[in-house]
């Protein structure tokens, strides 16, 4: 297909999100019935648009192009209901399209994605051609049973543990990045979910979750790919006393045995945050040639937090992380384990920062900052929301990178001199209507 018809088929898409805004002023309330009710069909279209500049890095680094940039749409469609006491079910259909000047069309600066606690293939290619692809997903379909003494969700779900804004080291399964602005819906795992209460504010959480094996084999086209190193098997209790929330998780995960805790309160007028967990590593596979080491390693991971939100909408957060798995002496490994999720950063000291305040109701400005105390390198991320109406959203902004960029070592490979060196500047748009 020729350039002339991608940017047709992106008038396209304009074009029906336009009119369905116009045509659905009240889709807020719904689609069709109520999530509440026996059957609710609500969903949401959202649009992107990144430019990628490389004009700060090194030639050798990037190659022959200055920039890339990529147009995302997704629509995604959610289904759900309480037919009975007894049942609760929910289903998210995914269709999205990519076009993009890059070789590689996954916008990993806005939207990682990660296949890991998804034993189900419930992704279809429809189109990998030329500059545009397309793919449809099933990102949840889960169904639960409410009973007298526990609730036992089966399914694609999204599990989220921990409260952190950044860093949320007991929240494995599939966590937002920490410079990630749209954290609207968290992606499922094939998991099961007990949840046993206590009292009102203390309980048991039992979660199984079945997963592939990432690493290094190459995943082969099965409908189910599971393994017990892939898999994890969790138990989590938590309760509140003197007005802090507790929590203490440990069993299996991916790569190890894992053992966290975490604690919210207040100290004063500041909401104050820790958690920590404990990776104990299975057998890994070892790092490729010549690299050392291996890709999984016994670590510890810390954050510590605090933060306050003002009368007047002023919202700081403030955030340390201790990051055992990284390695600021040896980047290009802890580049490899940040790319295949045994750490969290590169560097084993970092810091976050985060201004936010509503300008006006409906316009709201923020301002992120990540600080790798390690070697000196940051990202900057000025970012603003606007209200257009109940049912749409704009925000826009960009992620500016700070510190010393790669140097030519003996001319073949690069060599990294900071972790945040490496990323190039990204400037973003982005539309959501909700229907």
């Amino acid at each position: 297909m020729r350039p002339e018809v991608y940017r047709i088929l992106w008038l396209k898409v304009v074009i029906l999100t336009l009119i369905s805004i116009v045509a659905v002023p009240n889709a807020s309330h719904g689609l069709v019935g109520d999530t509440d009710g026996s059957f609710g069909l609500d969903g949401s279209i959202r649009t992107y648009a990144n430019y990628i500049d490389y004009t700060r890095l090194p030639s050798f680094f990037t190659g022959d192009d200055d920039s890339d940039y990529s147009l995302q749409a997704i629509l995604r469609v959610t289904a759900g209901g309480r037919p009975t006491e007894l049942l609760t079910y929910e289903i998210h259909l995914v269709q999205s399209l990519i076009y993009t000047s890059a070789d590689d069309t996954d916008t990993i600066f806005l939207f990682p994605m990660r296949a890991r606690y998804q034993a189900l293939d419930a992704t279809w290619d429809q189109l990998e051609e030329g500059y545009t692809s397309a793919r449809l997903k099933l990102d949840r379909f889960n169904i639960k049973f409410s009973f007298e003494k526990a609730d036992l969700t089966l399914g694609r779900q999204a599990i989220t543990f921990g409260k952190a804004y950044f860093w949320n080291p007991l929240d494995i399964f599939l966590p937002f990045e920490p410079q990630q602005l749209d954290r609207d819906y968290k992606s499922g795992v094939d998991a099961f979910r007990l949840d046993i209460p206590f009292g009102n504010f203390s309980g048991l959480n039992l979660i199984g979750v079945w997963g592939p094996k990432i690493f290094p084999e190459s995943n082969e086209n099965k409908t189910w790919d599971s393994s017990s190193y892939g898999s994890a098997l969790l138990a989590r209790v938590y309760t509140t006393m003197m007005d802090w929330d507790f929590a203490l998780q440990g069993g299996k995960i991916y790569g190890g045995y894992q053992i966290g805790g975490g604690a919210v309160g207040e100290i004063g007028k500041l909401e104050a945050r820790l958690e920590a967990e404990y990776l104990g590593a299975t057998e890994s596979d070892p790092m490729p040639f010549p690299l050392q080491g291996d890709i999984f390693e016994d670590h510890l991971t810390l954050v510590a937090g605090i933060g306050r939100m003002f009368e007047n909408s002023f919202v700081f957060e403030l955030e340390y992380l201790y990051n055992g798995a990284g390695d600021p002496h040896n980047l290009e490994a802890s580049l490899l384990r940040f790319g295949l999720g045994s750490s969290l950063h590169m560097g084993e000291h970092l810091m976050g920062f985060m201004l936010k305040y509503d300008i006006l109701p409906i316009f709201t400005s923020q301002l992120a900052w990540i600080y790798s105390i390690s070697d000196q390198s940051s990202l900057v991320q000025p970012a603003f929301f606007l209200s257009v109406s109940d049912e749409v959203d704009l925000f826009f902004g960009a992620t500016i990178s700070q510190g010393e960029r790669p140097s030519d070592a003996n001319g073949l490979i690069p060599r990294l001199e900071s972790e945040f060196g490496i990323y190039p500047d990204l400037y973003f748009i982005s539309l959501k209507f909700y229907f």
